[in-house]
């Protein structure tokens, strides 16, 4: 079963091998195993970008016909959610809060074509001292905009607030004005995000990928790598996935981090999550105190909670090195089992 997993998840590394570039090259590409992965691109939101690759590979009609309705989905998205990008910005900016906007519109601009990288909320992060004013900002619209407002900055809070605005970069959205990460602080953050959440998503890759290939001449190496030193590593880690798996060129990258030897555990596992056609994200499950009533149903809420070895990895701390990821998998277990307990009212 894991191998069969895992040569899933490998057929579609080499779907989306090179599928964020302006011409993604066709060698190596097999549009025979596409209908077997289908289901897997479409749920992860990489068939956009099977389609671009597999429109320059020349693949018939047949095989480009679910791929490019993907993509068409994404792209009226991707006009939809744009305007609500600006308008949280504004409403923001009129109450006198400033937001760094990180993931979705700010890595989905830099494709060849909207639509290849679908996003769906608008992360914006804030200061812990503008919560309070952030959350009136955008309840004083009336309008449900689809904000995941973030109070501090999660996996750059290594850093100083001030400096990430002050590396910050403003882009233009239509007529109004957007507040990015720098570029070192925005792979930083794709990177340890990706992580954080089991690199589940295929497509997560392919921003770090994009990232990586179109990096600024005055891209600060040292400013990327500094802080925590265990996010540096892992971080660098998710960079070397993104050659070794879908072939990103690490040209630009410093030889020091290119000669990062990753462990053995990882590639395979990253395949096992990609090519698992059952799992079920976060946020998509059945809650657990709905699951503890039904104990049928608990071995499949426990297997879906079950954390990767990535996950497992970031959750508890620890290295990304070769030793045996079960303890900290089960370490992870019991943190999130003591947390559910701790947060859980008691059942009726």
């Amino acid at each position: 079963m894991g191998r069969n997993r895992e040569a899933r998840g490998r057929q579609l590394a080499r779907v989306l091998r090179g599928a964020w570039r302006a011409r993604p090259d066709a060698g190596g590409f097999d549009g025979a195993g596409l209908p077997e992965v289908l289901p897997l691109l479409q749920r992860s939101g990489s068939a956009g970008l099977a389609w671009w690759r597999a429109r320059s590979a020349g693949a018939p009609p047949p095989v480009l016909a679910p791929l490019h309705d993907a993509f068409a989905i994404h792209a009226l998205a991707a006009a939809m959610r744009a305007p609500q990008v600006a308008a949280a910005f504004a409403l923001l900016r009129d109450h006198g809060v400033d937001a760094l906007l990180g993931k979705g519109w700010a890595v989905a601009r830099l494709y060849p074509r909207a639509g290849l990288r679908p996003y769906g909320d608008i992360d914006l992060y804030v200061p812990r001292t503008d919560e309070a004013a952030a959350r009136s900002a955008l309840d004083a619209s009336g309008v449900a905009l689809p904000v995941d407002l973030h109070v501090g900055f999660a996996e750059l809070d290594d850093r100083a607030s001030a400096e990430l605005f002050a590396r910050a970069a403003v882009k233009r959205l239509g007529d109004a004005e957007v507040r990015v990460f720098g570029p070192e602080d925005h792979l930083r953050l794709l990177a340890l995000h990706m992580l954080r959440h089991g690199a589940w998503r295929p497509v997560w890759l392919c921003d770090l990928a994009l990232l990586v290939e179109t990096l600024p001449p005055d891209f600060d190496w040292a400013y990327f790598t500094s802080g925590d030193a265990l996010r540096t590593d892992a971080a660098v880690c998710a960079i070397r996935l993104a050659h070794e798996l879908l072939g990103a060129d690490l040209e630009g990258v410093p030889g020091s981090l290119r000669e990062r030897v990753l462990p053995g555990w990882l590639v395979p596992a990253v395949l096992r999550q990609w090519g698992d056609g059952e799992f079920e994200p976060h946020g998509t499950r059945v809650p657990m105190r709905t699951e503890l009533r039904r104990p049928r149903g608990l071995p499949h809420a426990l297997r879906v909670r079950w954390p990767n070895a990535v996950e497992a990895t970031i959750g508890q701390r620890a290295p990304f090195n070769d030793l045996p990821r079960l303890p900290f998998q089960l370490g992870e277990c019991l943190f999130r089992t003591l947390r559910f307990a701790r947060s859980a009212p008691p059942l009726a």
